[in-house]
């Protein structure tokens, strides 16, 4: 009885499937230049979410009626920069050279393409202004 126990026990440990890679750890070079919440929207507007182990939840990146969101690109603010964010139907709302930061609303299933271009380090959600109101 034993015997045939050990026996299932390796039959079943041999055909469980292994555990998912961290979804992190297999991102192509383009990915890992964008910000987690940009790609949980990217990974949910491809319908692959739940393939990607993306979780529930809001990731506070708003997109707009035309699925562009508004980034921060991480790169020199050169013409060419420009060129390209307009090319992927982009619009470039401001840009800092001395930060080498361009603000633009670029639609989600663009970014990694504009991502691969070897000029931008990073890109992420871009900051947006909120008014708080004091009492009183």
């Amino acid at each position: 009885m034993r015997a045939y126990l050990l026996t299932a026990a390796i039959s079943v440990l041999a055909c469980a499937q292994p555990p998912a890679a961290d979804e992190k750890s297999v991102r192509t070079p383009a990915e890992q230049k964008i910000n987690s919440q940009l790609l949980h929207e990217i990974y949910r507007a491809r319908g692959v979410a739940a393939q990607k182990g993306v979780p529930p939840g809001d990731t506070g990146v708003r997109v707009d009626a035309r699925g562009r969101a508004l980034v921060d690109v991480r790169a020199p603010a050169t013409a060419a920069l420009f060129r390209t964010i307009r090319r992927r139907g982009g619009v470039v709302v401001s840009s800092s050279k001395t930060h080498q930061s361009t603000i633009a609303r670029i639609p989600l299933l663009e970014l990694e393409a504009l991502a691969a271009d070897p000029s931008v380090r990073f890109i992420e959600p871009a900051a947006e202004a909120a008014t708080v109101r004091q009492p009183g």
